[in-house]
């Protein structure tokens, strides 16, 4: 009879403690992807803000007031012929046979 009450005892306290396990496991992922939510929504607010700088600075009214203030120089590009059609072979490429006969 002993044997049978502390059977039952030991089943009972291993069933509780593999729930517990299990809680503590549940309650970490839990916490895990509660926080993986708000590194989300932090990251897509700082994309937000950093979107609208960037049209900000780019509007093409804040450029050409720059430029006629002076803030920004202008630069002229040196195009160098020989260079450009160096750098570009394939754009006199022709296709030795047609697609279509």
């Amino acid at each position: 009879m002993f044997f049978r009450f502390g059977s039952a005892v030991i089943l009972a306290v291993a069933i509780s403690l593999v729930s517990i396990a299990l809680e503590k496991r549940n309650m970490e992922l839990r916490r895990e992807i509660s926080y993986q939510t708000f590194q989300t929504e932090v990251l897509v607010e700082l994309h937000s803000k950093l979107r609208s700088q960037t049209q900000k600075a780019a509007a093409p009214m804040k450029l050409i007031d720059s430029l006629e203030s002076g803030e920004l120089e202008q630069r002229q590009i040196k195009v160098n012929e020989q260079a450009a059609e160096d750098s570009l072979p394939l754009l006199n490429w022709q296709r030795s046979t047609p697609y279509f006969r």
